[in-house]
């Protein structure tokens, strides 16, 4: 029988852990949506040293729950006495919204960058090009390409 108030306490830890992360990753939405290049490259040390602190606890868990390690947390509560059902029911659900609003943040970050970089793709691409009197047009450099 796993010890389940040591998974109880372990949750609590991993969690707390996810919120401080999900915390880093609503920061980071926001430098990413104020333009904060340098703030940005900078805090690339903090999410490394995050990622390497959930890896940690992924040790951690496998330690904690032992030959029941193969098991999902949802199963771990639902195969739990009832004296720690409700505590381990509420501890999973409070993870699985933690770890959905990281995903939705890691989402819109991912849409943001690649709506930034088609449109820098698409302003490095065009080329002010000349016509004999001066007049200067904008064209795209596959036009251009294609006209040489």
């Amino acid at each position: 029988m796993p010890d389940y108030i040591k998974i109880i306490k372990f949750f609590d830890e991993y969690i707390a852990h996810y919120k401080e992360f999900l915390k880093f990753e609503y920061s980071k939405l926001d430098m990413i949506n104020s333009h904060e290049i340098q703030k940005l490259s900078s805090s690339l040390s903090v999410e490394q040293a995050l990622i390497m602190k959930t890896n940690a606890f992924e040790q951690k868990r496998i330690m904690v729950l032992g030959e029941h390690s193969g098991m999902t947390f949802a199963e771990i509560a639902e195969n739990a006495p009832d004296e720690y059902r409700r505590k381990l029911t509420k501890q999973h659900k409070d993870l699985a919204d933690t770890v959905y609003r990281m995903k939705e943040l890691n989402d819109s970050a991912s849409v943001i960058v690649s709506e930034r970089l088609k449109r820098i793709q698409r302003r490095t691409a065009e080329l002010d090009t000349y016509n004999g009197r001066g007049d200067v047009r904008r064209e795209h450099a596959s036009t251009f390409v294609a006209k040489t």
